[in-house]
């Protein structure tokens, strides 16, 4: 279901005609959505409710589905309904009594809102495709800033789409349009607060391995009640691997499906089976080959209804697939893991680059700097010098994303001038900085973790994950996302998270004697793909990207600067950098993205 409502006015006594039009055609992504519907509210929900026996108990236990349990508590507590629910959920609300039409997504945007408005007319839905399926959406103008914020991370930040007039709902936040008023309404029920409770380290070791057992408990418990089968992403890290033990402790068994590749580096399987013998998992692998590639590749550009361009979608697809040909319905992932308890390289990176602030500013700008300004650069420490002060005095959050492709290559590097004009000196970074310095804690890892919360994890790994495994037929559950853990951990003192440059201190410390010692010890890896590699060294893959992006056919070219295309595709093969693999990997799906969407946006004239 998805709503359709006049920006004049609302109509509350008759749903069937314009201005407030409710069409059947599923809100969730799956069709797993409820609909409910009384005299005063209609609403259509996508949900797993994880509370829903105290839900009940607040509406007398009237509630059939999810979705007239939502109508009966949003008939009780209007807008504050939404801070009751615990779990995934997306909503959208017709108050015919208010005439006002609602839309909500849950607290990390696991069950994603777009919606489109212009002079007459907003539109919501679980997709883009939904909106713009309808001939009401005159949403064709393309982002040109979002472009360039996909060419830098791999996907779009949250609220932009590759759409101008298509925005995303950010996760913990509802919407709402009413009659009379010009201009929609953003509210937010919840965000993570990075506020200390004063508690020692005894204490959150102590809780912290109850807390993930309690979360994998209740998850279990909910996916249970509805019958359905369920197993475990397992990559053979931190992450995947405490949520099958915990699986396994919780329910007594637990199957386990993990990824490999035929390729050295790449293939982390020995982790896997490691984990899945340490908890006597019932495992399974499939083992991604160049020929999977290009398999996925005529699947990706029908799953995302913009570019995206995070490489792992590829074996996430398959190892859902693998997973649903086993009778599973549902998988628990461990994303959010190193978000949360602090696991990412790039904390500890920052740690040594904060460092240099802690010498005074008198020895740094008085001493060290000019010293090392006239020290001969062919001196080795003297060029390495050079290059950590460097990026130690770029403040962050700009040194965070400084190694991403626009922001090391520069714009101008890139870009058409057709397209440096459109964007108008657009700075890849200010949404960045936005998030960074709105976030609610004053440590700078607290700030890191509450940006990668809200785009790595919500923009990036959730569309990855969910998405690619909903292609396959499998929905997944997060009991890393859950919003009392990630309430847990934002308490914790930062040193308690990384500890110098020791990652997940605390959670790693909590979990010893439960996870293998090798696997604490293991650096991150997941379900990396060897793209890079792939292009260079993979016949069929070099020809099907060469043709791609190399012929005179290629859609995406008036977007770059002359010769870019080629030149990328040199250095790659000169080098072998996965850099610049990576790279070629963004323009290939933005490439297959255009030509599926052709005929709505058509050629590219700048």
């Amino acid at each position: 279901m998805f709503a359709i409502t006049s920006r004049k006015s609302l109509n509350p006594e008759s749903l069937g005609h314009l201005p407030l039009t409710i069409h059947p055609v599923p809100w969730g992504a799956v069709g797993g959505e409820a609909v409910f519907e009384n005299d005063i509210v209609a609403l259509s929900v996508d949900a797993r409710l994880h509370n829903r026996r105290e839900l009940c108990s607040m509406v007398g236990n009237g509630a059939a589905d999810d979705a007239s349990l939502v109508g009966l508590l949003y008939l009780r507590f209007g807008l504050g309904v939404f801070e009751k629910l615990e779990g995934t959920f997306s909503a959208c609300i017709i108050d015919k009594k208010e005439q006002t039409l609602v839309v909500a997504t849950d607290r990390f945007g696991i069950k994603p809102v777009v919606y489109y408005a212009d002079a007459d007319h907003f539109i919501a839905g679980p997709r883009i495709g939904t909106i713009l399926s309808l001939p009401q959406a005159r949403a064709n103008d393309l982002d040109y800033e979002a472009l360039v914020d996909y060419l830098n991370l791999s996907a779009i930040p949250t609220p932009k789409t590759v759409y101008q007039r298509i925005r995303k709902l950010p996760p913990g936040q509802f919407l709402v349009v009413k009659k009379g008023e010009t201009a929609a309404r953003l509210s937010a029920y919840y965000d993570i607060n990075y506020t200390e409770n004063g508690r020692g380290e005894e204490y959150y070791l102590k809780e912290l391995p109850r807390s993930v057992e309690h979360s994998v408990a209740t998850m279990l418990e909910t996916e249970r009640a509805a019958g359905r089968t369920v197993g475990a992403f397992l990559s053979g890290g931190t992450d995947s691997s405490t949520v099958v033990g915990m699986m396994k402790k919780v329910a007594g068994s637990v199957k386990s499906f993990s990824i490999g590749f035929d390729e050295p580096g790449y293939n982390e399987l020995d982790y896997a089976r490691l984990a899945a013998k340490h908890f006597g998992a019932e495992h399974h692998e499939y083992t991604v080959t160049p020929e999977d590639v290009l398999t996925a590749l005529e699947v990706l550009p029908d799953v995302y209804d913009e570019p995206f361009g995070n490489a792992s979608a590829v074996p996430t697809y398959f190892c859902a697939r693998l997973a649903k040909g086993l009778g599973v319905d549902t998988l628990f992932a461990g994303d959010g893991g190193d978000e949360v308890f602090g696991g990412n390289e790039r904390y500890a990176t920052d740690t040594i680059f904060s460092a240099y602030h802690r010498i005074p500013s008198l020895v740094r700008k008085g001493v060290l700097e000019p010293l090392l300004a006239v020290a001969p650069a062919a001196l080795p420490i003297v060029g390495k010098g050079k290059k950590y002060i460097r990026r130690a005095n770029i403040p962050q959050p700009d040194r965070f994303f400084s190694y991403n492709p626009v922001m090391a290559l520069g714009k101008e590097a890139i870009f058409s001038p057709q397209v440096l004009g459109r964007v108008n000196g657009y700075d890849p970074v200010s949404w960045a900085r936005e998030l960074y310095t709105g976030a609610q804690g004053a440590d700078d890892l607290d700030r890191l973790l509450y940006l990668d919360m809200k785009f790595t994890i919500t923009d990036n790994d959730l569309r990855k994950v969910t998405t690619m495994s909903e292609n396959a037929g499998i929905t997944v559950a997060y009991p890393l996302l859950d919003h009392h853990l990630v309430d847990f951990a934002a308490s914790m003192p930062p040193a308690l998270k990384v500890k110098g440059t020791y990652l997940r201190y605390a959670f790693k410390k909590a979990l010893q004697g439960f996870l293998p010692e090798e696997i604490i010890k293991k650096q991150k890896h997941g379900f990396g793909l060897p793209i890079g590699v792939w292009i260079r060294t993979q016949g069929a893959i070099r020809s099907f990207v060469s043709d791609a992006l190399l012929g005179r056919q290629c859609l995406i070219r008036p977007f770059f600067r002359d010769g870019f295309i080629e030149e990328l595709f040199k250095t790659h093969q000169t080098t072998g950098a996965a850099f610049y693999g990576d790279i070629i990997w963004l323009l290939l799906m933005l490439e297959l993205w255009h030509q599926k969407n052709l005929s709505r946006i058509g050629q590219i004239k700048l």
